[in-house]
């Protein structure tokens, strides 16, 4: 029993200095505001060169973009042309060799007409 009130009174001699601990205020000066408003100024100032920079990454990609583009439309039409000019080459180059093939296969059917054996070869190779 005795701890008990030795426990209470501990704490009634404690009650008068707990309540002035949540009655004290901390004082704001005019200092203090002055300092938020530096603050605010300079987050702000902060924001906006933030937001420069970020507009002049995004002007550099659409560049780069348009750059890019650019070689992919200058490399398409080397592709293009590189290859037209290949099969137009081919088609260019083949057809005398057309014309001598058949020549030579108007001159085989001819002769084929007097040589049976030959004309048996010419059905054979479905050339007659």
């Amino acid at each position: 029993m005795k701890k008990i009130q030795k426990i209470s009174l501990f704490f009634l001699l404690c009650l008068p200095t707990i309540g002035f601990a949540e009655i004290k205020e901390i004082p704001f000066t005019l200092d203090d505001r002055d300092r938020i408003i530096r603050t605010e100024q300079k987050v702000e100032s902060v924001k906006a060169e933030m937001n420069s920079r970020f507009e002049a990454v995004n002007q550099r990609f659409d560049q780069l973009f348009n750059f890019l583009w650019a070689v992919i439309g200058i490399f398409t039409a080397m592709t293009v042309s590189v290859f037209g000019f290949a099969f137009w080459d081919r088609k260019l180059s083949l057809a005398p060799m057309k014309k001598d093939n058949l020549r030579t296969l108007n001159a085989l059917q001819e002769y084929a007409e007097h040589q049976p054996k030959l004309r048996e070869i010419l059905k054979n190779a479905g050339l007659m």
